[in-house]
């Protein structure tokens, strides 16, 4: 099955853009992605997604794994979880350290264990089970979701090269690979073909208009 994806929101406000998300499905689109800039935060667009077009999948195309705790990390993507069963995956990454450090005082330090042990952590919180575990670049005492999904989301993960690509596919359950020209994905497949789940990698854009589908995520 092809998938099609629209970044969300568009410009303008996002109250003002119900209208357009229902419409997406009528369209032709199955997905819409967030990300988490300088704009809107990555979770409030998908959760009012969620609702609007109840026949999409959703999901962030990142969000950072710096800016917020693990622990709400794992709160905010049950949340979505409950919101959209079946529906939501749960996209992170590493960021930028424009984005985490200058804009959020959080040193962006070892990225590659960041994301190693939040995909970790949230593999067990998702779960059900009570996290308490030193981590090497956190810890968690004791934590444990009030409300567990009852289907924890798939989780994939941000990635260009060949480190996080293979990171992705031993433990996430997909790669987002943003911007990746079609000519070039042939160069990211063999850092990821030993992935032992079968979602597959996804590529996000921007389309400028909902009036056709544009490529998101190859499912």
């Amino acid at each position: 099955m092809s998938r099609w994806g629209l970044t969300i929101p568009l410009s303008g406000p996002l109250a003002d853009q119900r209208e357009i998300i229902e419409s997406l499905p009528g369209l032709g689109y199955t997905d819409a992605w967030s990300a988490e800039t300088n704009g809107a935060d990555a979770f409030t667009p998908l959760a009012l997604a969620s609702q609007w077009a109840p026949d999409l999948r959703l999901g962030p195309a990142i969000v950072p794994v710096y800016t917020r705790g693990p622990a709400l990390l794992a709160q905010q993507a049950a949340t979505l979880a409950d919101l959209a069963p079946g529906r939501f995956v749960l996209g992170i990454g590493t960021s930028s350290d424009t984005i985490v450090e200058r804009w959020n005082g959080i040193p962006f330090d070892e990225p590659y264990k960041r994301v190693r042990d939040t995909i970790r952590f949230l593999r067990k919180a998702l779960a059900g089970e009570k996290v308490k575990e030193e981590y090497a670049t956190f810890t968690v005492k004791g934590f444990k979701l009030e409300n567990a999904p009852a289907t924890p989301p798939p989780i994939v993960l941000a990635a260009l090269r060949p480190g996080m690509l293979r990171l992705a596919a031993r433990e996430a359950d997909g790669a987002i690979t943003n911007w990746l020209a079609p000519k070039a994905s042939g160069r990211s497949a063999p850092n990821s073909a030993t992935t032992p789940n079968s979602s597959p990698a996804c590529s996000s854009s921007r389309p400028t208009t909902p009036t056709r589908p544009a490529p998101s995520a190859a499912g």
